[in-house]
């Protein structure tokens, strides 16, 4: 018999709210159906109908506005009525008419907060926090303590507000499950050496009291064993053997990148490969433990195996070859069938190597010609066969438990075909879990990417099809549903009865009836944490744990007044040494039998419909604007709002300060660089600025996926904090990253319209973007550094930062680009849609047109749009959406050299420049506006993350600035928006459909936009080019200890750079007040300076992450 899907009537309740009433009518409109899956025979690659609704009501309470009544149909035509749920909302005291800030601690709990895209957690029973990015959960055979996997590779001076006991770096925490105690943490006190301690999601668990913990060590390539004392103290376990170590069976000598070595001489090409000498990976990942405790079952999840350890021998016995990135395990009852899903896509090779023939050292490692990758193309996978490696389960066989017997059955293909336009990216196999009930043994699988679980019959082996758990479905939208919940964990009870799904995307966990497990019933949703990635029963089946990776985002620091005016800080975390990375995780505890789910609405957490909207320049969907033809988008790297428009408080109010807070509480002023963030400054007094946006992000490689598509997919959100051993595995753009309905570019392109990108998205696996090759490699007719001079010592006002004048005989602002300012060195593609043309002809990528290479000065960039620009304008080819990058603002040595002596503020002021550059051209030309028509441009400028840098509002927080014909003068945006919104007003502008639940939910930014045109002109907003910003010779030679940190790799070690960066311009405002009042020579100035230099010597000489972190 073939499953089904079936609503259960225990989801009907009392209190129905109108907007419910609606969106019921909306599924009898667009065809909701109660049948799961199709039968048995069908295509494995085929989807089930939608699950009905199964929560009902979207109305919130605590002042949060749930909207009005909804239209009479949910769909490509009003989707731009859908907003996040703190819409409407408003803030208290200074800040009172912005919507809620983001932060912890809104709804009567610590753990009940805002997140940064706008919507709500409010988790069901009790939480505690643990450490940062929990993705393992255990329960100690007893159950009487929870441990947690938290697999973060920062360092451990980023400690938590709220519980002294969790610090940054890998960790595990350990919880008193009846009072729900944090206990212990390892390493407690935190290493500040970073020993070797990587941790990714295994957990096991043998003996009752004490216990031995097995954990899969990641980037360590072992699986580490722990002592539990009775007491619930974690440590390494005091024998002589407490790690594993894994050794990879990919072949050395094939081109594989996880496994490697250099021969001598040969030198590390792409640094962040992860050794100096070559590489030798397995990161383990998932497990699972036979019934007697003897075997381990650990996938490798950059080896491609799974490996089967002895744990009384305490020595891997067996390792099979599987499929691309296992991730998960499970055991059947009987301990004989063991399975693995694989998570991958591709297989990951050199481009261009040579080995010798004996030894196999890699004796050439060459990238692809002419600073291209590989090819634009969709990836290439591996699907048929009796062993497909691609999106596949892997069934093995335990002949009577024997782990060292193992051996691969067959494989079961889980995904479905990619392309380059409306399936673009594949379905992520992760959590798996058997079910055994009678004569029925079914596995069930998470199939994040795609919003599904697979069931697979482990009698005969066969797929049985997909259950559909998207939560919401809008009619219209051609091709695949929108996803965007991403389940990703599971767990079955004890009794067979219920399946529990962690819902990452939604902060849920749906909750099925599978006392028939070929006919599930939906029974409902429970509330979580932000980001749910792990879920464990008690052995009675009575109390579900879930872990949630980012908690409720960045802590609160007890110790603020937020009382201060005339800029109160929130009271989040704004002291040296906490962004956007420091965000802990959490554990909640649901009594399930006092749980009553008709109590809960999770999709009110997550959206609200409004009754109307001003439609005159954003529509609400279904057509074009009829005022915007152009969507411009500026995106540039790793800011806070206050670190580029701080100083602008008598434009902003309280909405900008340069007034941060010490760990104690106490204030300390940074400028940061608004000194020489002249022209964007001059742009958003000018033009509509949003003073309550947050970056979706916390990192880069995540940034770009929501500034490109207003949502991440689960491989990058769970690979993000832990990239270091990961080797080529990393850098973002590889197969594994694809949403499935793919970017704006794929969303454009498929709906009939042109696109075009400059520099975004380039940076894929295995670039090196000029950090270890000499600069003539990547930028051919120029091999020079492109920054501009810094003159100090002379008179104030004589001697300011020139940002056109390059450093004396090595800088370069001017020399036309040559190829995409990076090296490729694997045999991967590039997206595939960037390869082909629009229908006018146009390439959709300018390959002139250098990514992230500090060496390339973004004034380059620029002049290189601009040509590109006045010529499709004059042949009238110029593509609808435009998406550029200007990438400087990140900051960060370039290649070292000994001629670099450049300051942060240099990259910054070069990127402000670049901007307004552009800004300024389009204006210019006739598509910016056209009276005759009406008809104009919208650009939009944002930050990718807020990383590295302060702001006394949110770590989040980042500038985003609308420039157009009809953006509101000088208008300062106070509701809450995010990376998504962006992504959303461009395709409404378009006339698109929405792309995934990720821009669905987000609020759009049509309240920075006006009907009338507002008569700016580009003469009144000139570019400035010279900034009134004289570095210290104190500030640049803080500086130069950047030399000092290791940088070979996008954002690698962002936390050091960024701190340093404060440290020099500290010196450079320090100075600068000294010279004001004529104490130079004072002893008391001298001896700040030095204690400066001495905290910034100090800062670079400490030990790096072992990990590192790029970001």
């Amino acid at each position: 018999m073939a499953p089904s899907v079936e609503r259960s009537d225990s989801t009907h309740i009392r209190g129905f709210s109108f907007l419910f009433i609606c969106l019921i009518a909306i599924s009898l409109l667009i065809g909701f159906s109660s049948a799961g899956l199709a039968s048995v025979g069908i295509q494995e690659d085929s989807k089930s109908e939608a699950l009905p609704l199964s929560i009902p009501g979207t109305v919130i309470d605590d002042g949060l506005n749930g909207g009005g009544p909804c239209p009479t149909a949910l769909d490509v035509t009003t989707w731009g009525l859908i907003t996040a749920p703190v819409y409407g909302t408003s803030m208290r005291g200074a800040y009172r008419g912005a919507e809620l800030f983001a932060g912890p601690d809104k709804f009567g709990s610590y753990f009940a907060g805002v997140l940064p895209n706008g919507r709500v957690v409010k988790p069901a029973g009790i939480s505690t926090q643990v450490g940062m990015n929990p993705l393992g959960v255990v329960l100690t055979s007893d159950g009487k303590y929870l441990i947690t996997s938290n697999d973060d590779e920062l360092d451990p001076s980023f400690q938590s507000y709220h519980n002294p006991m969790n610090y940054g770096c890998y960790s595990l925490s350990a919880i008193d499950t009846a009072t729900m105690k944090l206990v212990s943490t390892w390493p407690s006190p935190p290493e500040t050496s970073w020993p070797s301690n990587g941790i990714f999601i295994g957990l096991q668990v043998t003996g009752s009291g004490p216990y031995t913990l097995w954990a899969s060590g990641g980037a360590d390539n072992d699986v580490k064993i722990f002592n539990i004392s009775a007491t619930g103290v974690i440590s390494p376990a005091n024998t002589p053997l407490n790690r594993i170590g894994i050794t990879p069976i990919t072949p050395d000598n094939q081109g594989f990148v996880t496994n490697y070595a250099l021969a001598q001489g040969v030198p590390p090409v792409v640094m962040f490969s992860g050794s100096q000498s070559g590489a030798q990976a397995t990161w383990p990942a998932g497990s699972a433990l036979s019934r007697n405790g003897q075997f381990l079952y650990v996938a490798c999840n950059s080896d491609n195996s799974i490996a089967v350890i002895d744990t009384v021998q305490k020595k891997v016995v067996k390792q099979v070859a599987v499929g691309y990135f296992p991730y998960g395990v499970s055991l059947s009852d009987d301990d004989q069938t063991v399975t693995v899903s694989n998570w991958g896509v591709s297989e990951y090779k050199f481009e261009n190597v040579t080995y010798d023939l004996v030894s196999h050292l890699v004796t050439s490692l060459l990238p692809a010609p002419n600073n291209m990758p590989d090819g634009f193309y969709v990836p290439v996978t591996n699907t048929s066969g009796n062993n497909p490696k691609t999106s596949s389960i892997s069934i093995l066989n335990a002949p009577g438990g024997d782990g060292s017997q193992l051996s691969l059955i067959r494989s079961v293909y889980q995904g479905h075909p990619i392309d380059e336009l409306h399936t673009v990216g594949d379905t992520h196999p992760s959590a798996t879990a058997i079910l055994e009930n009678g004569s029925v043994r079914v596995l069930y699988i998470t199939k994040t990417n795609s919003d599904s679980l697979g069931v697979i019959d482990l009698t005969s082996n066969q797929s049985l099809g997909d259950i559909d758990l998207s939560p919401l479905k809008v009619g219209g939208v051609k091709g695949n549903d929108l996803v965007g919940a991403y389940p990703n964990a599971i767990v079955v009870s004890p009794d067979k009865a219920r399946m529990y799904v962690a819902e990452a995307g939604i902060n849920s966990v749906a909750v099925l009836d599978t006392t028939n497990p070929l006919q599930p019933k939906l029974l409902g949703r429970l509330p979580t944490g932000w980001y749910p990635t792990a879920l464990t029963l008690s052995a009675d089946g009575r109390v579900l744990y879930v872990a949630n990776a980012k908690g409720v985002g960045t802590d609160i620091n007890p110790n603020i007044n937020t009382h201060l005016l005339p800029s109160p800080p929130s009271g989040l975390g704004s002291d040296p040494h906490t962004d956007s990375h420091c965000v802990f995780g959490t554990v909640q505890k649901i009594n399930l039998a006092s749980i009553d789910l008709r109590a809960f609405d999770v999709l009110a957490n997550n959206f609200s419909m409004q009754k109307h909207a001003d439609s005159s320049v954003v529509p609400i969907g279904g057509h074009p604007s009829r005022k915007i033809k152009y969507v411009f988008f500026i995106l540039q790297e790793n800011k806070t709002f206050d670190s580029m428009l701080g100083s602008m408080d008598s434009h902003f109010g309280p909405y900008a300060s340069m007034i941060y807070n010490n760990r104690d509480g106490s204030e300390y002023p940074n400028q940061q660089f608004t000194g020489v963030t002249v022209n964007m400054q001059l742009l958003a007094r000018t033009f509509a600025t949003g003073v309550n946006y947050y970056s979706d992000s916390e990192e880069s490689t995540a940034g770009h996926e929501f500034c490109a598509s207003g949502t991440c997919t689960d491989y990058t959100e769970k690979t993000l904090f832990m990239p270091h051993g990961r080797g080529f595995l990393l850098d973002g753009g590889n197969p594994e990253e694809l949403p499935e309905n793919g970017y704006i570019f794929n969303n454009v392109a498929r709906n009939g319209l042109d696109f075009k990108v400059f520099g975004d998205p380039t940076l894929i696996d295995g670039s090196d973007s000029g950090i270890t090759s000499q600069p003539i490699l990547n930028d051919p007719p120029s091999g020079n550094f492109g920054y501009p001079a810094l003159v100090a010592g002379n008179p104030p006002g004589t001697a300011p930062l020139d940002v056109t004048n390059p450093l004396q005989n090595v800088g370069d602002v001017d020399s036309v680009t040559q190829g995409l300012g990076q090296s490729f060195y694997l045999k991967l593609p590039m997206l595939a849609i960037l390869g082909g043309k629009n229908a006018s002809g146009e390439p959709r990528i300018d390959t002139n047109f250098p990514g992230f290479n500090l060496n390339i000065s973004d004034q380059r960039r620029a002049k290189e749009f601009i040509r590109d620009f006045d010529r499709m304008v004059s042949q009238g080819t110029l593509p609808q959406y435009v998406h550029i990058w200007i990438p400087n603002s990140h900051t960060g040595p370039a290649a070292k050299s000994p001629l670099i002596t450049n300051a942060p503020v240099q990259q910054v002021a070069d990127g402000d420049v670049a901007v307004a550059m552009v800004v300024e051209h389009i204006m210019n030309s006739p598509v910016y506006f056209d009276p005759a028509t009406g008809e104009g441009s919208a650009i939009f400028m944002t930050f990718d993350d807020a990383q590295s840098t302060l702001d006394h509002i949110h770590p989040y927080r980042t500038p985003l600035i609308v420039v157009s014909p009809y953006a509101r003068p000088g208008y300062v945006a106070k509701r809450h928006y995010s990376t998504a919104s962006i992504v959303k007003t461009e395709e409404l502008l378009l006339g698109l459909p929405p792309n995934n639940l990720g821009d669905l939910f987000a609020t759009d930014l049509r309240d920075l936009f006006q009907p009338t045109y507002n008569n700016i002109q580009a003469s009144d907003v000139p570019v400035t080019r010279v900034a009134s910003y004289t570095p210290s010779k104190e500030g640049k030679r803080i500086w130069s200890l950047a030399e000092r940190l290791d940088v070979s790799g996008i954002d690698r070690d962002s936390f050091r750079l960024g701190a340093l960066t404060r440290l020099s311009i500290d010196a450079d405002d320090l100075h600068r007040d000294a010279k004001s009042k004529r104490m130079l020579r004072s002893r008391s100035y001298k001896a700040e300076q030095a204690r400066l230099y001495e905290k910034a010597l100090k800062l670079v000489s400490s030990n790096a992450p072992r990990h590192n972190d790029r970001d």
